[in-house]
């Protein structure tokens, strides 16, 4: 059996030459053209200090303008959490005005009409927007996490659901997200790690500079890679464990592009003294005014 493929590229100074380049090497979009095309990037906060807690708007440019030459039926889409309201976090973090710009329309799927699902004795409402897109994108960001230890293209994917209280499902987030990756299609995974995230996240960490961009269509492989540049051992993360083992990715993954070995750097785990002492300084910046 060929593994998964995914791609790592260096972005240096031209981003949307990096996720083109990214995309091309996994065989590019597979997109026929006219189809109704999904799109979550991570957007868990309208505060976005050092450009490390919400993917980059640079890397959602230029996704949506590959896709464009495609289709032009594009929703980028988010749902209401703990911080704020889905539309509110889009319109304070300049989201709403990029996609205006760019001919594209945002969705608050907590509105959306769902389907309700059963997981680990917790009821989880699913938008049918996310069950029922021809195309499903998700583009999250590389970023260590108190609960589940990294957010990567799987723990994105809890940002879909219909529950704004989302941390009374977090003590059973190795059986939900594993079932979220199974049940959610993944036609395009591009991981932002531009500027990552260490220390205490997923919103007041540290920033940790990358410079890189890692494309995929499975979700255990793109997480299985971005775990071991953060030196985590991906066997030992419970949900990408889980989901491997659902039959959602290879762990070992044949990576084109650049080197990827160059790219590992041991990443602050979270609550640690040292870290705890390093997120201070972004508590001010993501929870003061200003």
């Amino acid at each position: 059996m060929t593994p998964d493929r995914a791609s790592l590229i260096e972005a240096g100074d031209d981003i949307q030459k990096a996720v083109a380049r990214s995309i091309e090497l996994i065989g590019g979009l597979r997109l026929k053209g006219g189809e109704d095309v999904v799109i979550k990037p991570n957007l868990c906060n309208a505060k976005n200090p050092h450009g490390m807690v919400i993917t980059d708007f640079s890397i959602l440019d230029s996704v949506i303008r590959i896709i464009q030459e495609k289709t032009k039926n594009i929703t980028v889409v988010e749902s209401d959490n703990i911080s704020d309201t889905a539309d509110n976090r889009a319109a304070k973090s300049g989201l709403l005005d990029r996609l205006d710009e760019l001919g594209v329309g945002f969705m608050n799927l907590t509105g959306d009409e769902y389907e309700v699902h059963e997981v680990a004795g917790k009821k989880l409402r699913l938008p049918r927007t996310v069950l029922d897109a021809d195309y499903f994108v998700n583009l999250p960001k590389i970023k260590t996490e108190g609960h589940v230890s990294v957010t990567l293209s799987i723990k994105n994917l809890f940002g879909v659901l219909q529950r704004r209280k989302k941390s009374v499902l977090h003590k059973k987030l190795n059986e939900i997200l594993p079932y979220l990756a199974k049940n959610v299609r993944h036609d395009l995974i591009v991981m932002d790690g531009l500027v990552a995230m260490e220390g205490n996240g997923p919103i007041i960490g540290t920033p940790r500079e990358m410079g890189i961009v890692v494309a995929g269509r499975s979700p255990v492989t793109v997480d299985a890679l971005c775990a071991k540049l953060m030196c985590y051992d991906p066997t030992e993360i419970p949900h990408i464990a889980k989901a491997h083992e659902m039959g959602l990715g290879t762990m070992e993954p044949e990576v084109l592009g650049d080197d990827w070995e160059r790219f590992i750097c041991e990443f602050e785990r979270p609550y640690s003294l040292k870290a705890s002492i390093k997120s201070i300084g972004s508590i001010r910046k993501v929870y003061l005014p200003g």
